[in-house]
């Protein structure tokens, strides 16, 4: 009998922005309950969908807030899982300033060296960066930090993405996962920039 291999995946979506239509974020919370209802099935999701709305109404007009799943085969095994997505005009130039932003040498609170893998997109290429990291709010946990540069015809654009996991499982897949969200938001930054630059 062949061996059965399990695959692991990831689903990412965007939280409405703070001060958005009533209308947008009634459909979006709407949309996630049906969504986890579906999948799930355990009636979290409306205590979900308001921690989002809250953590999402509490950032800078240049920051989105995006969540996701990690699915093992057909089940979901990582959720929910959320990341801070910061989008800034490029300077100029040299992109190397992005290597610091993420931590790449490792920042004060990292207890190991971080690993550091470059990543392409269709839209442009970025750095991701995965380090244990120890702090007194969130004890020992996984330091997830990317950057990616997005050309276009207008100019460069320059994304952060920032998110903090704990337990081993999530961490030993974190990596892929951040890989497809910014696969996603190479995707929707046109539209997604147009609103917060």
């Amino acid at each position: 009998m062949p061996e059965q291999t399990l695959t692991v995946s990831w689903w990412w979506d965007w939280v409405p922005a703070a001060g958005g239509d009533t209308d947008e974020r009634t459909a979006w919370t709407a949309a996630l309950s049906a969504l986890l209802d579906g999948w799930a099935g355990d009636g979290t999701s409306a205590v979900l969908a308001a921690d989002l709305l809250a953590r999402a109404d509490q950032l800078a007009p240049h920051c989105r807030l995006v969540w996701g799943m990690g699915f093992l085969g057909d089940d979901i095994r990582w959720m929910p899982v959320i990341a801070l997505v910061e989008f800034r005009e490029a300077f100029p130039g040299d992109s190397a300033y992005l290597m610091g932003a993420v931590g790449a040498e490792g920042f004060a609170d990292d207890v190991r060296e971080p690993n550091v893998e470059y990543v392409s997109t269709r839209h442009g290429d970025g750095v991701r960066v995965i380090a244990l990291a120890r702090t007194e709010e969130n004890g020992l946990h996984g330091r997830v930090d990317a950057a990616l540069r997005l050309e276009r015809a207008t100019g460069d654009l320059d994304i952060l993405v920032t998110t903090r996991v704990n337990g081993l499982s999530r961490l030993a897949v974190i990596g892929d996962g951040i890989d497809a969200l910014l696969n996603v938001i190479a995707d929707d930054s046109p539209a997604l920039a147009a609103g917060v630059l």
